[in-house]
């Protein structure tokens, strides 16, 4: 979403990362070096336009946790990376990485807050609303903007672009097609239907809708989905792939399982004391789960590879999706994945 409404949920234990899958091409997370101008560059086109951009780079900053993922699933390590997504399960796995995380108030990190670092590339998810909010970080380095709204596979295979890293990236989109296919696998012979909200703020209700780039896995794992979040708005999405709606349309939103995505700025109880709540079919068939909202509001192949892990389950009716204390497996079964 081009807000920070992110998740925080569970206290997580250590996460074990698959560290030598990842080809650092930078310097470890002390002092900043300046860029070397007399360096091998490469042109590339990302979300942010066209940019010239140090094939060795010495400082990669990432602006936020889902652009530092999908730079780590190819391959590619940042020395530094802001918080600016407010994110849990993403942050843990980044730190443990050995990389460096910088807190940051701001949603885009202010412009002396990154040039402090000395970065030779910046690199960010490219959200909503960023060419309207976010400062010129190309005024400090060269910058990519990531994809974003776009199917996991999509995504990597673009940061596969940017990094001249395809065939890191098709093994990623392997592993993805792979969980898809044990999703849809786990499903009961009829099928059944998903609905997925979120509350932000606890004031503020959304649907998932189709322009989320989570919304093909979904039906891609042989969901259905309620008519309202098989649509997006003729406008576009307000919120990057997220629709907001009043309390008296909660009884559009059913289905056979309501996933409710739950997260520091998303509550739970903004979806579970709307007054139509109890009346809900998933929820009198004890059909109502929890989702991390940080990871199934998409933007990262891994996002991607943890949320058909929880379709799977829920497919298969154990309706168990992963939480905080699975990050450590769930990172480990992904890169393990993605190797093959």
């Amino acid at each position: 979403m081009p807000t920070p409404i992110r998740r925080a949920i569970l206290a997580a234990s250590g996460l074990a990362i698959a560290s030598s899958l990842l080809l650092t091409g930078c310097a470890g997370p002390g002092a900043a070096p300046a860029p070397d101008a007399g360096g091998a560059t490469r042109t590339i086109t990302s979300e942010a336009g066209e940019a010239t951009i140090p094939t060795d780079p010495s400082m990669i900053v990432a602006l936020d946790e889902p652009s530092a993922l999908n730079m780590m699933s190819i391959g590619v390590v940042p020395d530094i990376v802001f918080a600016s997504w407010r994110t849990t399960v993403p942050r843990e796995i980044i730190e443990d990485a050995g990389i460096t995380v910088v807190d940051t108030s701001e949603f885009y990190p202010a412009s002396e807050e990154v040039a402090a670092h000395k970065p030779d590339l910046i690199v960010g998810t490219w959200a909503d609303g960023w060419s309207q909010s976010a400062p010129d970080y190309s005024e400090i380095a060269p910058m990519v903007g990531g994809l974003y709204t776009a199917t996991g596979a999509e995504i990597i295979e673009a940061y596969g672009e940017y990094f001249d890293r395809a065939e890191e990236a098709a093994g990623v989109s392997a592993a993805l097609e792979a969980a898809t296919a044990a999703a849809a696998d786990a499903q009961p012979a009829d099928g059944q239907s998903l609905s997925v909200l979120m509350s932000f703020g606890g004031d503020m209700p959304l649907y998932m809708d189709s322009d989320n780039s989570l919304h093909s896995s979904i039906a891609d794992s042989g969901f259905t989905r309620p008519t309202l979040q098989d649509t997006a708005p003729s406008e576009g999405s307000a919120y990057g792939g997220w629709t907001t709606f009043s309390p008296e349309q909660l009884t559009e939103h059913d289905a056979d399982v309501l996933a409710v995505a739950v997260g520091l700025q998303y509550s739970l109880e903004g979806v579970t004391e709307l007054a139509p709540y109890d009346s809900l079919e998933a929820v009198k068939q004890q059909r109502s789960v929890i989702v991390d909202g940080d990871i199934w509001s998409g933007g990262a192949a891994f996002y991607t590879y943890w949320v058909l892990r929880d379709l799977e389950s829920i497919a298969s009716g154990e309706l168990v999706p992963g939480v905080t204390a699975d990050a450590a497996s769930r990172w480990s079964d992904y890169t393990a994945a993605i190797a093959r």
